[in-house]
């Protein structure tokens, strides 16, 4: 009995030695950034790891929204927090995919019907995309995709969607 104990007892302390040693290879590229995004979402960015393949980033910004029921270009102000699954490619490359949801408002427009007393927005999108973390300076580089959908609401209009068309973005942050 002594001898199955102690058998057990020397297979979990590898096994947890084993898991640890892979925890530490996989580690998280840096704990928290922030910087800035531009594209077809523009503005301050900032991107945390809560555990090693977990990332959350949220962008404060805005974002041009084509209609072309009303034939306008809406400037969207919003708040864009991701969820993603990080993980490293080699040498400093890693890839990542996600979703995250949007809220916030439409700024008012002088020229068109239903953006004349501005609207709240809400939005889910889809995440994916690459990213690069230097070795020698604290910087990280990243290029995504956010497509999805927004749903515009006013109360002098009915509600509609309308497809984010967010294809390209590249966001530079610094890493602490």
């Amino acid at each position: 009995m002594k001898r199955k104990v102690l058998i057990i007892s020397l297979l979990a302390l590898f096994s947890c030695t084993v898991s640890m040693a892979q925890v530490r290879s996989d580690a998280a590229p840096y704990d928290n950034a922030i910087g800035g995004t531009i594209g077809f979402m523009n503005g301050a960015s900032f991107k945390t790891f809560p555990t090693n393949h977990f990332a959350i980033q949220l962008d404060l910004g805005y974002r041009f929204i084509l209609d072309y029921e009303y034939n306008a270009v809406p400037i969207v102000l919003t708040f864009n927090p991701n969820f993603m699954y990080e993980a490293a490619c080699g040498n400093g490359f890693y890839w990542f995919i996600g979703g995250g949801f949007n809220i916030g408002g439409t700024l008012p427009h002088h020229r068109v019907g239903f953006y004349h007393h501005g609207n709240f927005v809400f939005g889910v999108n889809a995440f994916g995309g690459a990213e690069y973390k230097f070795a020698n300076i604290p910087l990280a580089l990243q290029v995504d995709a956010r497509p999805g959908f927004f749903l515009f609401a006013n109360p002098h209009h009915d509600p509609f969607v309308l497809f984010d068309y967010n294809f390209f973005n590249v966001s530079a942050r610094y890493t602490f």
